[in-house]
């Protein structure tokens, strides 16, 4: 009898710290995700071996559609329990070109002041549309990103989608 009473008042004695611990797990795995980066495919925005941080809570509770520019998490649709880092390039009906270099988005030059200064891109494919509740992917350094222009299945879906980047910490892994 004495030891579930001892095992009772260690409980109440360390409450604070058990539900503390609760709300921290809570926090990290619903609201806040993190991921190692294993690859140079989203330099210079985001480093190689590098830990992100990304915002979990809108993809568990809805179904939030991606917006151009941003970077998401989501799960690699060649390898299912892979996940990638890759910033939307385009949305549902979009057409994505390459010409003589650059991204094309609906006929405009895409403006891409995050690649770096020689960020040339290339692809097997001239020419993409995106279809309905897709959406299509590159990495910031095109040259070394497997992404929508060189997948298996070309384009992302909504369901596919992890998380949202927030900011990465300045040191690597």
């Amino acid at each position: 009898m004495k030891e579930g009473n001892a095992f009772a008042r260690l409980i109440r004695e360390n409450l604070d710290l058990l539900i503390s611990m609760a709300a921290l797990t809570i926090f990290l795995t619903c609201i806040l995700s993190t991921h190692k980066v294993p690859s140079s495919s989203m330099e210079p925005t985001i480093h190689a071996r590098t830990i992100v941080f990304c915002l979990r809570l809108p993809y568990l509770l809805g179904d939030p559609d991606p917006q151009r520019g941003q970077i998401l998490v989501f799960k690699d649709p060649d390898a299912e329990k892979k996940l990638l880092i890759k910033r939307v390039i385009g949305v549902a009906g979009d057409v994505i070109e390459f010409r003589d270099g650059f991204t094309y988005l609906n006929g405009e030059k895409l403006e891409e002041d995050y690649l770096p200064e020689e960020g040339i891109t290339l692809s097997r494919v001239q020419s993409y549309t995106v279809p309905e509740g897709c959406f299509f992917v590159m990495g910031d350094n095109r040259l070394h990103s497997q992404d929508s222009r060189y997948k298996a299945t070309t384009y992302m879906t909504k369901e596919s989608i992890y998380s949202r980047y927030l900011f990465s910490l300045p040191f690597r892994y």
